[in-house]
């Protein structure tokens, strides 16, 4: 039964949903989006896994930090309300699985609170992603179906596509702006050589923003990481063919010994 509360964190109130029991499995999602993005892949996913899956600060429905029509935050701000959040629910020897800005929290994550966490799987998302131009950010609109359709994979349908863009319209344009300005200034390349952790990533070869290249270039300053791409997906594999997606999930962190 699927249980959602709310955690104070960092004074943000952070709303999250848990979902079965076993290995703790934590969701981050995409940019502008929110935890409902994971949701047709949570109905695949086997039994054996407890699921958190949080809406981070301003998505959803989490609550917004202070002045954040004007404030812009990074990579680190929502890295660290998950670390709160994982903090306060007292998580350990967890599975983060992190897609978009999610990977890249997820990256920073093992940078923070690698102790608690016993594998990384990024989907989507790199060491430094720094991948559009910032004058067509400040554009973005979050129902633009064709962007939509760009990013998906060959794989993807209809249905999916409606999801993701009503998801994405149904946050706010300017958080979703931010996220998008987020990702664009992500590096931390210069810091990947010290994360001990067990580190998986995945890339859908339709995937027009992350190239295998950045792949290879984090992959080769991580010291226990391997990469894969998934043929068919395109950058929202969890929303695009959901049965499929969690199918790879589960035998990623079943044979992650």
């Amino acid at each position: 039964m699927v249980v959602g509360k709310y955690s104070n964190v960092n004074g943000s109130r952070i709303y999250y949903e848990i979902d079965g029991t076993g290995v703790p499995l934590l969701l981050l999602h995409t940019a502008g989006t929110d935890g409902r993005v994971w949701r047709r892949m949570i109905e695949n996913i086997p039994s054996g896994y407890m699921t958190i899956v949080p809406d981070l600060p301003g998505h959803g429905k989490s609550w917004p930090w202070a002045n954040w029509r004007k404030a812009r935050v990074d990579v680190r701000f929502y890295s660290d309300a998950i670390s709160g959040l994982v903090k306060d629910l007292n998580l350990d020897r967890m599975v983060v699985l992190g897609c978009s800005i999610g990977a890249d929290i997820t990256l920073m994550l093992t940078t923070m609170i690698g102790e608690r966490i016993e594998m990384a799987i990024c989907a989507e998302g790199a060491g430094k992603t720094n991948t559009f131009v910032e004058q067509d950010i400040l554009k973005t609109d979050p129902g633009n179906v064709e962007r939509a359709f760009d990013f998906c994979g060959r794989g993807a349908t209809k249905d999916s596509i409606e999801d993701l863009i009503w998801i994405r319209s149904s946050n706010n344009r300017d958080i979703y702006i931010g996220d998008l300005l987020a990702w664009n200034n992500f590096d931390i390349m210069d810091n990947l050589s010290s994360i001990k952790n067990r580190i998986m990533l995945l890339r859908g070869d339709d995937d027009p923003v992350v190239s295998e290249t950045m792949l290879r270039d984090t992959s080769a300053k991580l010291k226990h990481s391997k990469f894969m791409t998934i043929p068919g997906f395109g950058h929202y594999p969890m929303i695009e063919k959901p049965a499929e997606f969690a199918k790879i999930v589960d035998s990623i962190i079943k044979t992650r010994d």
